[in-house]
């Protein structure tokens, strides 16, 4: 019981966007299942562990948590596990640059959630495919995917769910040029992710909202939203976030042609991506 509440206890502040308080939980939980020999609850702090360093940008690290998380849900049988695992590895492998091994990780996923059925899954499964389809250059599959999640969210009532469905929706008509489209979207994931207090949603959804307006030439726009982006990123301790933010400042400082600002924005940007 103590194991499971420290393994809570990490969910929470993860869902705040407090991932190195959720480490910390995280590996508490950890212990204690070993511990006491509790495999469902190891390969369950793993698989949280894999998810707060996904997190923080460390994907590496992420993947050798996931893939514990895996081979233990494989060992006990357990398919709503698995399930996770795959699309868990996915993201990772996604969030890597590799869409061919995140693909094929989705799949699984989607397979599993489809036999068990389990909806929730099966629509966060067809939102990870459209991500990495989109990143592939497949605008118009990714679309296909990402409503098809989004459809399942609102059907199931997943507000959660619905906020992401909306965010991938509008990058995936960003992509494709239709900023607009991209803009509604992306504004009605922004609503939710307050409505909820998913402050990691709603700094995403400033960042996709600054490179909207920035494709469509409102650069002072762009540069509320993405310094929006940085203020929450810093506040939640997205690194990844942060570094993020820091370049599309950089970018649409240069387009506004004060190089010296994009220049320092830039070199941050720079700084956190090595560390």
């Amino acid at each position: 019981g103590k194991g499971a509440a420290y393994g809570n206890l990490g969910n929470a502040y993860q869902s705040l966007g407090h991932y190195r308080k959720a480490i910390e939980y995280h590996e508490k939980h950890l212990k204690i299942a070993r511990g006491i020999g509790d495999q469902g609850g190891e390969g369950i702090g793993y698989g949280s562990l894999g998810n707060a360093y996904q997190s923080l940008g460390n994907y590496r690290k992420a993947i050798e948590y996931h893939e514990k998380h895996l081979k233990i849900a494989k060992r006990i049988g357990n398919q709503g596990g698995e399930e996770l695992g795959y699309g868990r590895l996915g993201n990772a492998y996604q969030s890597l640059g590799d869409f061919r091994k995140a693909i094929e990780n989705h799949e699984k996923h989607l397979k599993i959630a489809i036999e068990i059925g389990d909806h929730g899954g099966e629509g966060s499964a067809y939102g990870n495919l459209g991500n990495a389809y989109r990143s592939l250059g497949h605008y118009r599959k990714a679309i296909e995917f990402h409503e098809k999640h989004l459809k399942i969210a609102k059907g199931i009532g997943n507000k959660g769910g619905e906020g992401i469905g909306y965010g991938n929706l509008g990058n995936a008509y960003q992509s494709l040029g239709d900023y607009r489209k991209a803009i509604a979207c992306l504004e009605k994931h922004l609503k939710i992710a307050k409505e909820i207090g998913d402050k990691g949603g709603e700094g995403i959804a400033y960042g996709n909202l600054g490179n909207a307006y920035r494709s469509l030439g409102d650069y002072r726009k762009a540069i509320e939203y993405h310094e929006k982006h940085l203020k929450i990123a810093k506040e939640v301790g997205d690194q990844c976030g942060e570094g993020k933010a820091y370049g599309n400042l950089g970018i649409t400082y240069q387009l506004l042609g004060d190089y010296q600002k994009a220049t320092e924005y830039l070199e941050k940007n720079l700084t956190l991506a090595k560390k």
